[in-house]
């Protein structure tokens, strides 16, 4: 999944798509600006780049999908991350912050 947002004109707060693609098990190339950057760890589970160098966002994508083993290792770390924001690792996060 590639998400284009240019941060000159909008920042993602957070990046539900970009979570919503990891939950599939896709790697994601995202903004290198914003919370989505958070959901991504760069070469592991996808990439952060610059929107604007659509070449080397090009080149990133084919590749990913020229590499077999790279891509299947980015995927099974994109899956292994988005598990972070599961709804029950979400409210057991929210409940150590409420009783503290």
């Amino acid at each position: 999944m590639v998400n284009l947002t240019n941060p000159k004109l909008a920042i993602e707060t957070f990046g539900l798509t970009a979570l919503e693609a990891m939950s599939c098990s896709l790697p994601v190339i995202v903004p290198t600006v914003g919370g989505i950057t958070e959901l991504v760890e760069n070469g592991a589970n996808g990439y952060k780049m610059n929107v604007q160098t659509l070449d080397e966002i090009g080149v990133q994508i084919v590749r990913m999908l020229s590499d077999n083993d790279l891509y299947l290792r980015l995927s099974s770390s994109a899956s292994a991350s988005s598990r972070r924001y599961a709804e029950n690792n979400m409210i057991s996060a929210l409940e150590k912050v409420i009783n503290q």
